[in-house]
């Protein structure tokens, strides 16, 4: 009796790992896809395709909007509008800067690369926000958390003298969130056809002079 119990747990454990890879696999493909095509450009057929599953397995994960916000969940933009930025990776990098110039260099090091990794999938984000209220409302908890984001690491500049002190605190939350946006990335480089080279150059300059006290 008691091995069979045993069985049937590990049957169950088991079980439970395989739907969570599955899922997984079926919520990395679909941010692929979203990123690569857009959300109204991606098929429900297309996912399974990608995921190596049947449209059917597909299908249970919930609605084509429930797997755009799993994909956004998945790759949250380091934005939970709950965590403290210093306590991630990233922040605890940008805490290491001994200048603003240094700040400076190590933010646009770090905006680059997640900016390049997920702005496919923001712009998706944004296009599905415009017709369906459930994910346009995560999209503004999403904003907010990128901007209470912001607020925590220019805290920590001002207490180390590293902001503009001729212009007020929120101003400065303005100008970051604006200059370091997911969409400017975008225009800078998929619209004007700017390098990254050069998008790193233009957000050095701009962090520079209209953030942080050079």
């Amino acid at each position: 009796m008691a091995d069979q119990k045993s069985s049937r747990r590990y049957s169950s454990s088991l079980r439970a790992e395989q739907a969570a890879a599955t899922r997984e696999r079926v919520v990395h493909a679909a941010a692929e896809l979203f990123a690569a095509r857009g959300y109204a450009g991606t098929s429900m057929p297309e996912i399974a395709r990608r995921a190596g599953v049947s449209t059917e397995t597909v299908q249970s994960h919930g609605p084509k909007s429930a797997l755009l916000r799993a994909a956004i969940d998945a790759f949250a933009f380091g934005a939970d509008k709950d965590a403290d930025a210093r306590e991630t990776n990233l922040g605890a990098r940008l805490l290491t800067a001994s200048s603003p110039t240094e700040a400076v260099d190590f933010a646009v090091d770090i905006l680059t690369q997640v900016n390049a990794a997920t702005h496919g999938l923001w712009l998706a984000f944004s296009e599905a926000a415009r017709t369906d209220e459930e994910i346009a409302d995560a999209f503004r908890q999403l904003g907010a958390g990128i901007r209470m984001q912001n607020v925590i690491m220019l805290e920590e500049w001002t207490t180390r003298g590293y902001l503009r002190e001729d212009v007020g605190f929120d101003d400065l939350v303005d100008r970051s969130v604006l200059v370091t946006s997911v969409e400017m990335y975008d225009r800078a480089i998929r619209v004007e056809g700017m390098t990254p080279e050069n998008y790193r150059r233009l957000l050095t300059e701009l962090l520079s002079a209209l953030v942080v006290s050079t």
